[in-house]
């Protein structure tokens, strides 16, 4: 299976080019827009006084929902990028949502690739509120540390990632949507495979619990939508327990797969229905092939019973 990358490669690719030819004296002039998934886009844009300085400005759909979960986004971003020379908040772009502005002459290489992280720190800011919020329930007396928070991230038109903090674990539900009957079949196996690969390997299974279900869990049966028909819609549980963010780098390796799962789901969709399309025509090619060899020449018909052919097709000499 193909596991995604957090880091966008374009941007990546983008910055390091930048930075090499600011290094040899020839700063470049861009100005790239960069497509990612899940409705997001990127520009890298040289800033109008300075080709040597660049703005990295995001937009993306889930901006506004996790700008709800709580106060302090930009904050939170800023800390993240607070360590990097050269990096520093910049006037929004029009259009976008948030602008980074990058020095190239201060700017250290390894600082690129947390540059094309930006996508998922926002995605992690509802996520560092809920292991926040855990840490604050663990302090408290039994029977007093319950909360009904619930963070809600809308990534798609009628997609949703759900995350609710308690005492004990973080559950992370993702709502997703089906367009074909096909889909669901495939959906049901890959997600059941997941639940039994945690079983027979011993070795995974301090892995989180994975739970598909038809229906709203409980956790956030008070917040789902039910506008969208029933028969498409799917849930997917993912139960954090506190081995899997005790640490700071725990923490980043949960959101990265987080974040990235329903492109990875879909992706592994698409490609066993390519997979097994692509098997139905080389086996109808090999059946056309067969049915090729079995006609008759129009020389042998002419000659009727005086020539004729063995199984594999070659002519029998009397």
């Amino acid at each position: 299976m193909l596991h995604l990358r957090p880091h966008n490669l374009l941007v990546q690719k983008t910055l390091s080019e930048a930075l090499e030819a600011n290094t040899n004296g020839t700063p470049l002039t861009l100005d790239r827009i960069v497509s990612d998934f899940d409705y997001t886009t990127l520009h890298i844009s040289n800033a109008p006084e300075n080709k040597g300085v660049l703005w990295l400005s995001i937009r993306t759909k889930a901006w506004q929902s996790i700008s709800q979960c709580g106060s302090g986004l930009v904050e939170f971003i800023l800390t993240k990028y607070s360590g990097l020379g050269g990096v520093s908040a910049a006037r929004t772009e029009p259009g976008y949502d948030f602008t980074l502005q990058v020095d190239l002459s201060a700017l250290q290489p390894d600082a690129i690739v947390q540059l094309s992280l930006l996508k998922v720190i926002i995605m992690s800011f509802p996520f560092q509120l809920a292991f926040d919020k855990v840490a604050q329930l663990m302090q408290l007396p039994e029977g007093s540390n319950s909360t009904d928070e619930v963070h809600k991230i809308q990534y798609r038109d009628d997609e949703n990632i759900f995350i609710k903090p308690s005492n004990d674990r973080i559950t992370v539900i993702f709502e997703t949507f089906f367009q074909d009957e096909t889909d669901k079949v495939f959906g049901k196996v890959f997600l059941q495979e997941f639940v039994d690969a945690r079983k027979r390997n011993r070795s995974i299974q301090s892995a989180p619990q994975v739970l598909f279900s038809h229906e709203a869990p409980l956790e956030i049966s008070r917040v789902v939508n039910q506008g969208r028909s029933e028969r498409s819609k799917r849930f997917i549980t993912f139960v954090l327990f506190p081995r899997h963010f005790q640490t700071p780098e725990l923490q980043f390796s949960s959101v990265c797969h987080l974040a990235l799962f329903r492109n990875y789901f879909h992706y592994h969709i698409k490609c066993s229905k390519a997979f097994m399309h692509t098997r139905m025509r080389y086996r109808v090619d090999s059946f056309i092939k067969v049915l090729n060899r079995a006609k008759v020449d129009e020389e042998d018909d002419a000659q009727g019973d005086a020539s004729r052919r063995t199984i594999s097709g070659r002519k029998m000499v009397y």
